[in-house]
């Protein structure tokens, strides 16, 4: 058998919206588990949030857990029938087993850690702060992935935290050109820092949305008070044909991420339907398309660690960043806890 410490600091939420920097027990290793040691765990503000809360309606996660689903860190050990990586390698992950005290709320927020071989993947190359957000890139990958158009057309994304940030990087990648709207100054800064044109939400014209004349909209907010601000820049196809507007082909919306507490109402149907418009509904995550993430953020299209803020594992960093993100106050883009 494989030693290593039998205990690891994680976040620990012991009740909802109750969390702290403790101590879990690691788990014997499995035939095809993989033992790593965490360098930087991406935050969800978005999942986390609901996870710790208790609200997490595609799961049931006990109290006590440890919540996070994206860190980087270095294989420390795998076991007798694990092929796909390696001791020693630089690698990405997802979910982690449970602890023996402890749930995985996918169990990333964590200095060490042990997940089944399937949810590793090779991220040599990669600078750790950014590969700790291979989950929610992703996210914002798949959406952009499923527009539509020819390199040059323009992209409305909806929304100025890391997954819309995703998005417009992904369809910039594509050769689209984004235009994302966001509602915080400070954070459309730093999106803009990265090449990506922005606008306030609150003080954008629709003037200014229909002329910029987008053939698709990323929308990672999911509100009628979102929709209502867009809809009305997508071409309606049977309006192409008939007058000759030059913007022909379908409009297309990606509503992209997760929408918990039970909302079923993102978009006016009538307005869906009147425009022929297309949509998409983008969320979670898979292996071939972390694939494709990560080898997008083996270059400078998707570097997110650049507009992302480090927390140090300490209990003060700890308590600052989960009492915020349980308040839905989390002032930053992008997060990731520094475990090294």
């Amino acid at each position: 058998m494989v030693e290593f410490l039998p205990s690891s600091k994680a976040v620990i939420t012991f009740s909802a919206n109750k969390s702290a920097l403790a101590t879990v027990s690691i788990p014997e290793l499995g035939d095809k588990q993989v033992a790593i040691k965490t360098i930087c765990s991406g935050v969800s503000t978005g999942t986390d949030k609901w996870v710790i809360s208790g609200r997490f309606e595609w799961g049931s996660f006990e109290f006590p857990l440890v919540p996070g689903y994206q860190r980087s860190g270095i294989v420390e050990a795998v076991g007798s029938k694990v092929t796909n990586v390696k001791v020693g390698q630089q690698v990405f992950a997802t979910a982690s087993i449970n602890y023996s005290d402890a749930t995985a709320g996918w169990g990333a927020h964590t200095s060490f850690g042990i997940c089944e071989d399937f949810e590793v993947f090779d991220a040599t190359g990669i600078p750790a702060a950014r590969s700790a957000f291979g989950v929610v890139a992703q996210v914002g990958f798949n959406a952009a992935s499923r527009i539509i158009g020819k390199a040059g057309d323009r992209v409305l994304v909806i929304g100025d935290g890391v997954i819309g940030a995703s998005g417009a990087l992904s369809a910039k990648a594509r050769g689209f050109e984004p235009l994302l709207l966001g509602r915080h100054d400070s954070r459309l800064e730093k999106v803009n820092s990265l090449g990506i044109q922005t606008a306030n939400s609150n003080t954008v014209s629709q003037k200014a949305l229909s002329d910029f004349a987008p053939i698709a909209i990323i929308d990672t907010v999911q509100s009628p008070e979102a929709f209502e601000l867009y809809y009305r820049a997508l071409p309606a196809t049977w309006a192409a044909e008939t007058f000759g507007n030059s913007r022909t082909g379908i409009g297309q919306i990606i509503f992209s991420g997760h929408t918990p507490d039970g909302a079923n109402t993102w978009a006016d149907m009538a307005h869906l339907q009147k425009q022929e418009l297309t949509v998409h509904f983008v969320s979670g995550w898979v292996a071939s398309r972390l694939v494709q993430t990560l080898e997008l953020m083996k270059s400078d299209a998707l570097s997110l660690e650049k507009i992302a803020t480090e927390y140090s594992a300490d209990d003060a960093n700890i308590e600052k960043l989960f009492s915020n993100i349980a308040a839905g106050k989390n002032p930053d883009i992008a997060a990731y806890i520094n475990w090294a």
